[in-house]
C-alpha cells in the first residue's frame, strides 16, 4: 500500500537527519517508515524459568518442611520427549494457544520493534510422593504477546496458559500467574490467574495493560513473570517457574514530540524501495555491495547507528556536501548532493576521518527513460572515475526528490522505530 504524505511531514523527517528539503515529489512508500515487521527476532537467551533442577529444589524442600505428603515441580520436557510426542497421534489432541508466534513455538521471545510473544509448549508439571516417586504429570502450554506502541507509554499484554494433557491419577489441579513490572509500572503488579482451577483442554486466558510512569531518563523496563500449579492434597511448596521480558519507555528524549516504548534488543530494518526512491536506492545498495564497509547490510555488514545530535548532523552534511565542496551536474535533472552512510548515523563518513567528500567513493545518476516518473526515469548509478572499495562513504549526484525522499523516509523510520541515540538497524533496499 502507498499513501500521499502532507509536505510538512516530509520536510520534518528530513530535518531530523539533516537532509536538505527538496519539492516532495510523488509518493512515499509508508513500508519504509515502519520497522519490518515480517520477520520475527529470536532473543538470544530462551525462556529460562523451567529449571530441569526444579524437582530437585522441590525435594529438598519438602524434606526440610519434614512434610510426609505430595509435592509437585515444573519442569521443561526433555528434546527427545517433545520429538516423540510431536509425531505420536495425540499431538493434535488439544490445540496450542495462538498469538503472533504460532510457527515458532520453542519457548523463546520472538518480536519486532513494537511487540513481543512466546508459545512455549513444553512445560510439564509432576506430582511426586514423600519418595520421589512420580505419582502424576501434566503437560502445558503457555503463550504470551506483548503490543507496544511507538507513541503511547501504554501497551497490552495477553497471557494464555492451556493443559494437553494429563495421567490418569492427576488431582485436581489450580494454576497462579502473576506479572509484575519494575517501580515505574502502573500497575506494579498484575494477578493474572489466582488458584484458577484448569483441566485437559481448557485454555485460560488473560488480556490486560500495563503502562510506564515516565521519568527524566530511559526507563528500561524488566517485567517478571511467576507461574506456579497447586494439586489437591499436595504440599504447597513447589518452586515456581519464573521469566521475565525487557521494555524500554521514554518521555519525549528519543523523538521530541511524543513518549513510547520498544522492543529494546530488537534490530528494526528500514526498507528503502527502488520502485520510490530510484537511483538514490541504487547508490545505497552500490556502496553495501561494493564498498568494505557495508553499512546496514545483515548478510556481511554491521548495522547503522542512529546520531540524534541536530548539530552533529549539520557538520557530517557539511563535511560531505557542504558549499563548495559539491558542484551540481547539468545532466542530471535537478541534480543534489546524495551520500551514505547518511549525515544522521555514526557511520557517517565525517564522523570517521573524511573531511570532504571528494575522498568518498564517486557516483553519478544514469537515465533510462524520459518519462517525468524520476524514480523510473532514473533507476541506477554508475561509477565516477577509479574506486579503491576502501573509501568510507559514497557521495552521489542524484535527482534531487529522489534523494529528498529517502532521506525522509529515514527520517519517519527513526519516530516510528523510536531509534534513540545510538540505537542500531538495518537497511534493506527492495525492489518495490
Amino acid at each position: 500500500m502507498f499513501r500521499r504524505i502532507f509536505v510538512g511531514a516530509l520536510i520534518a523527517g528530513l530535518l531530523a537527519i539533516g537532509m536538505p528539503a527538496y519539492s516532495v515529489s510523488g509518493t512515499v512508500d509508508e513500508r519504509a517508515f515502519a520497522p519490518s515487521s515480517a520477520e520475527l527476532e529470536r532473543h538470544p537467551d530462551a525462556f529460562s524459568g523451567l529449571d530441569e533442577n526444579a524437582c530437585a529444589e522441590a525435594a529438598a524442600r519438602h524434606e526440610a518442611a519434614g512434610s510426609k505428603g505430595l509435592y509437585g515441580c515444573i519442569t521443561k520436557v526433555s528434546a527427545a520427549e517433545v520429538h516423540q510426542r510431536s509425531t505420536g497421534a495425540a499431538a493434535a489432541a488439544v490445540p496450542l494457544p495462538v498469538n503472533d508466534c504460532t510457527g515458532n513455538e520453542d519457548g523463546s521471545w520472538w518480536a519486532s520493534r513494537l511487540s513481543q510473544c512466546e508459545i512455549d509448549p513444553d512445560v510439564r508439571y509432576t506430582l511426586r510422593d514423600k519418595d520421589g516417586k512420580v505419582v502424576a504429570t501434566a503437560l502445558f502450554a503457555i503463550a504470551q504477546q506483548m503490543d507496544l506502541s511507538a507513541t503511547s507509554l501504554e501497551w497490552t499484554e495477553t497471557d494464555q496458559l492451556v493443559m494437553l494433557e494429563a495421567s490418569p491419577k492427576l488431582p485436581a489441579l489450580t494454576a497462579t500467574w502473576t506479572t509484575k513490572c519494575a517501580a515505574t509500572c502502573s500497575p506494579a503488579t498484575t494477578t493474572v490467574f489466582s488458584k484458577q482451577p484448569v483441566k485437559v483442554g481448557q485454555l485460560l486466558k488473560k488480556t490486560y495493560k500495563i503502562s510506564d510512569v515516565p521519568t527524566k531518563k530511559y526507563d528500561f523496563l524488566d517485567v517478571d513473570y511467576t507461574l506456579n500449579f497447586d494439586a489437591a492434597g499436595a504440599t504447597e511448596i513447589t518452586p515456581p517457574s519464573s521469566w521475565d521480558a525487557e521494555v524500554r519507555c521514554d518521555d519525549k528524549l528519543s523523538i521530541g514530540n511524543t513518549s513510547g516504548c520498544v522492543v529494546p534488543w530488537t534490530t528494526p530494518t528500514l526498507n528503502i524501495s527502488r520502485a520510490q526512491y530510484g537511483s538514490s536506492a541504487d547508490m545505497i545498495n552500490w556502496a553495501q555491495t561494493n564498498l568494505s564497509g557495508h553499512w546496514g547490510l545483515k548478510s556481511s555488514g554491521n548495522p547503522l547507528h542512529r546520531l540524534q545530535s541536530a548539530s552533529e548532523q549539520r557538520k557530517n552534511r557539511q563535511a560531505i556536501c557542504g558549499t563548495g565542496k559539491f558542484t551540481a551536474d547539468p545532466a542530471v535533472e535537478q541534480d543534489s548532493c546524495d551520500e551514505f552512510p547518511f549525515a544522521g548515523t555514526y557511520e557517517s563518513g565525517a564522523l570517521n576521518g573524511v573531511t570532504h567528500g571528494n575522498e568518498c567513493a564517486q557516483v553519478t545518476s544514469v537515465r533510462k527513460n524520459s518519462t517525468g516518473d524520476l524514480p523510473f526515469d532514473w533507476q541506477t548509478v554508475t561509477p565516477i572515475g577509479t574506486v579503491s572499495g576502501n573509501e568510507k562513504c559514497v557521495r552521489g549526484h542524484v535527482p534531487g526528490p529522489l534523494n529528498s525522499d529517502a532521506g525522509g523516509a529515514y527520517g519517519n523510520f527513526v519516530q516510528t522505530a523510536r531509534l534513540a541515540d545510538n540505537d542500531k538497524f538495518w537497511l534493506r533496499v527492495t525492489s518495490s
